[in-house]
């Protein structure tokens, strides 16, 4: 670690790429004003944060004790700007390819030919709140929650240099503009106004289907396939003529539920597309 200070900025320079990602991590949590690239950032002045500022330049302290040997004070801290830059240890670069599917609401990241780092990185990037991350599949799953989400996705994988990778992400153009189209759509005034009260007015039909209102046409079919196949009269032979007749009607109210709500899903679809 190398620390480096003027009258304007204090520079924190490491080539522990795990160090630099738990800072980075740190940084996010605690500061507003931070703008940062694949292998950089910084934070700026604010007054708000002095605070955050202390405690994060006590902890750099430490850590340079730690792993130089020697203590360093920061003089003059509250108006400098503070950059913390990731050194590449090596010239050599590794190279990795990353497949990318986009489903109805998350992003999966099949990071089967990449090192656990690199999860660790992009987890970092999209805000590790918003990730799944399965390690024995090695996948990784990014659900947007906001616009700002949305040109995080965007940047990522439109650069190919990150950290020490060179990084080939292979996605589908035309889903990628479909998945953002959708995404759109769904957080607009529009859409949550005329959804919402027809959502509300079919919940007996969501809960007949064991789902909630709100949950997606996938999650609603794949709830009503396994109910019909539980209730169908095929399986009931055995069973009291009582019981037959219950899960007969547990059937039946089952299939209505399931085609009052496919006119609601087709609805939505409808609106989605038809957003430029």
């Amino acid at each position: 670690m190398e620390i480096t200070q003027t009258l304007e900025s204090i520079t924190i320079v490491t080539d522990d790429c795990d160090l630099y990602l738990n800072l980075i991590y740190k940084i996010r949590q605690s500061f507003a004003n931070v703008i940062g690239t694949r292998d950089r950032i910084i934070i700026f002045y604010s007054e708000n944060e002095l605070i955050q500022r202390k405690y994060l330049l006590k902890f750099i302290a430490n850590l340079y004790r730690k792993t130089v040997g020697s203590g360093v004070e920061f003089w003059l801290t509250h108006h400098k700007n503070i950059k913390l830059i990731y050194k590449n240890p090596t010239s050599l670069q590794v190279l990795i390819d990353i497949d990318i599917k986009f489903e109805d609401c998350r992003v999966l990241f099949d990071l089967k030919n990449s090192e656990e780092l690199f999860a660790k990185y992009l987890m970092r990037g999209f805000n590790d709140k918003n990730c799944d991350y399965f390690p024995r599949q090695n996948w990784l799953f990014f659900t947007p929650h906001s616009q700002k989400d949305i040109d995080t996705l965007s940047n990522i994988i439109n650069i190919k240099e990150h950290l020490k990778y060179i990084v080939n992400f292979n996605y589908n153009q035309d889903e990628f503009e479909l998945f953002k189209r959708r995404f759109n759509a769904l957080n607009s005034k529009e859409y949550k106004r005329r959804f919402s009260m027809l959502a509300s007015l079919l919940e007996d039909h969501f809960h007949t289907l064991g789902c909630d209102v709100g949950d997606d046409y996938e999650t609603v079919r794949a709830s009503y396939l396994n109910l019909t196949k539980m209730y169908h009269p095929d399986r009931q032979i055995s069973l009291s003529e009582e019981t037959k007749r219950e899960y007969t009607d547990k059937f039946q109210k089952i299939g209505l539920a399931y085609e009052a709500l496919k006119p609601y899903f087709q609805e939505q679809k409808n609106f989605i597309n038809s957003q430029g």
